[in-house]
């Protein structure tokens, strides 16, 4: 007897203009249903560009724009940012490695907006490069690059 094996063909979705917010939806919607132990980062490809493939259902097609997304931060953006999510990354961990081993975080000493300090990363071996772009530390020990409010 045969056995025929059926190729489970892939749905076809429409390309679509969709917003930022948009996909930041879909994304909290597909985090959501996710299972335990299965993390957002999945989404994400190497060159930080989102996996619209898995969201697709979601948002109702394959957005015609590229977007990105942070696997440390899980912030999104757009094309003209898409270099931000692979510093916010690299940054990430090594505020992360500094702190477990400092137990402080690495901060500009009297900066009112708690400043990154990259040239301590870089001295102390967290970091091999110093970001073009400013970025800060949340009392939660995430870093973004939106300056505080006052």
């Amino acid at each position: 007897m045969f056995w025929s094996k059926r190729k489970k063909k892939k749905k076809q979705y429409p390309f679509i203009d969709v917003t930022i917010q948009d996909v930041r939806n879909a994304v909290i919607t597909f985090s959501d249903r996710l299972s335990k132990g299965v993390f957002t980062t999945i989404l994400v490809n190497e060159d930080n560009s989102i996996d619209f493939e898995q969201l697709a259902h979601i948002i109702g097609g394959i957005p015609t724009k590229n977007f990105y997304m942070s696997k440390e931060t899980f912030d999104i953006f757009e094309e003209e940012e898409k270099e931000i999510p692979a510093t916010l990354d690299s940054v990430q961990r090594a505020v992360d490695g500094y702190v477990k081993q400092f137990k402080q975080p690495p901060i500009i000493t009297f900066d009112p907006n708690f400043r990154v300090n990259y040239h301590v990363l870089m001295q102390e071996g967290f970091l091999d490069f110093r970001p073009d772009i400013p970025l800060y530390i949340h009392k939660d020990g995430m870093i973004t690059h939106i300056k505080p409010s006052k």
